[in-house]
């Protein structure tokens, strides 16, 4: 009898653990979308909490549309930020610096304005939250 309840839990958490796999796995990405359907399948991925098939929408953005100067800088963005969504603190950090960093050199004029400020925020939000860890806890 117990050996029947242990197969079939077992069999129950094989199940469960198959369904969360296939569905952590990122769908194939199809070829010649426009950039604003890059940009609407990553916001309802992102919205789904599929954070990393957000990111290939972006990234496969960037690979088919580098022209596009503009929305690459919003796609950066969106992609730092799914970093800290997902709790990648560092590499979220590297690429809003990294962001910031083109804004700062002056080197590309009349880049949008969002992306800027927002990149800041997320910064500042992630390093208070990193001093806040860091802190000794009081005695």
């Amino acid at each position: 009898m117990r050996r029947q309840i242990l197969l079939k839990l077992l069999l129950v958490i094989s199940a469960v653990s198959f369904l969360l796999v296939c569905s952590s796995l990122p769908e194939e990405i199809e070829e010649g979308l426009t950039p604003m359907e890059y940009f609407q399948r990553a916001q309802e991925a992102s919205d789904a909490g599929r954070y990393e098939l957000a990111m290939a929408y972006y990234v496969k953005f960037q690979q088919q549309y580098p022209e596009e100067r503009d929305r690459n800088i919003w796609a950066e963005y969106e992609i730092a930020l799914l970093y800290d969504k997902m709790g990648d603190n560092q590499l979220a950090l590297e690429r809003l610096e990294a962001l910031l960093a083109v804004y700062d050199s002056g080197e590309e004029p009349d880049l949008p304005e969002g992306p800027r400020i927002l990149a800041e925020k997320v910064k500042n939000r992630i390093e208070k939250r990193l001093s806040v860890q860091q802190e000794p806890a009081e005695q």
